[in-house]
């Protein structure tokens, strides 16, 4: 169980990492990898817990499906940014790219 609440502790430590730094940063690639990771490791615990849960078990897990929304919550706008900034980026390619094919005629 502390295992868990140190994930939990280490999850909230990378968004609001992610959440206070643009996503061109350079950390901002490796956060996006610890979080992963994070989230990995927090699944397996979690599924520890669901394999022969226990009527003592309840309200952590209803405590760790809150954190979850709020973890989620908290990613959505982060993963919506980025993928908006990697449409622009591919539109600017686009772009570029038809300026270079005019310019070479």
């Amino acid at each position: 169980m502390q295992s868990l609440n140190t994930l939990n502790t280490q999850l909230a430590a990378v968004l609001s990492q992610l959440e206070a730094i643009t996503a061109e940063d350079e950390k901002a690639d490796k956060l996006v990898l610890n979080l992963l990771d994070l989230v990995n490791q927090r699944q397996l615990l979690l599924n520890e817990l669901l394999e022969s849960p226990k009527e003592e078990d309840r309200q952590v897990l209803q405590t760790q499906l809150t954190l979850t929304n709020q973890f989620t919550a908290r990613a959505v706008p982060l993963l919506k940014h980025r993928q908006e900034l990697l449409h622009l980026g591919q539109k600017s390619q686009k772009q570029l790219n038809v300026y270079k094919s005019i310019g070479s005629e």
